[in-house]
């Protein structure tokens, strides 16, 4: 099915990701993607699909370690096409990812791994990053998207630190946030002066095909 036409296979791929059928989701995508055409199969196929599963685990239907094997499987197809990983987009914005001051990564490695998924390219900051490490990197960069995972309330608490340092020096990013306590308290993504949050993976994926950020 090299035509382009996607529909029929968005459902087929999204089972084999919730199985965890690396090789039944690359049968798939094999069969239903023109490697000539990479960027079409990401947005008609694949984003459709890891979308479908965030918003499973948003409703309690899917594991977050569901949502992190469906990115690596997807990425790791990507890394297969005769293309630059992650350099698929044009123009994209420079996008920086991090655990702020805390050393829980699958939330991270799930936003990385869809973002790669989705031809975005990351810089990838780790965990346990601190605040004045973390202002440091973003202006050596240049980053313009900041994404951040926080597992714990004092860890989400230190954006507000983070946002007061990037108006104090005027660095010109915006800051995505996304973690447990984010969606425990849905305003406190604003209290913390954060640009924007993303509940799961999918989402902040789509805020920045959105513009909204």
């Amino acid at each position: 099915m090299k035509s382009g036409d996607y529909g029929s296979s968005v459902q087929a791929l999204e089972s084999a990701l919730l199985r965890s059928d690396s090789a039944g989701a690359r049968e798939i995508l094999r069969g239903s993607c023109n490697p000539d055409e990479p960027y079409a199969c990401i947005s008609a196929l694949i984003e459709p699909a890891l979308r479908s599963i965030g918003e499973q685990w948003a409703l309690g239907d899917a594991a977050l370690s569901q949502i992190y094997v469906s990115g690596r499987i997807c990425e790791e197809y990507i890394r297969s096409l005769p293309v630059p990983v992650s350099g698929i987009r044009q123009d994209q914005p420079k996008i920086g990812i991090v655990v702020l001051e805390d050393f829980h990564t699958l939330g991270k490695e799930t936003v990385l791994a869809a973002l790669h998924a989705s031809g975005y390219r990351v810089e990838d900051y780790g965990a346990g990053t601190t605040v004045p490490e973390l202002l440091e990197l973003i202006k050596r960069d240049g980053i313009e998207v900041l994404f951040i995972s926080a597992l714990m309330l004092r860890a989400a608490l230190e954006v507000r630190h983070l946002m007061d340092g990037i108006h104090d020096e005027g660095i010109p990013v915006r800051v995505i946030v996304g973690g447990a306590p984010f969606l425990f308290d849905e305003q406190l993504w604003q209290e913390v002066g954060a640009d924007a949050f993303a509940h799961d993976a999918a989402e902040a994926v789509a805020l920045l095909e959105g513009g909204k950020v």
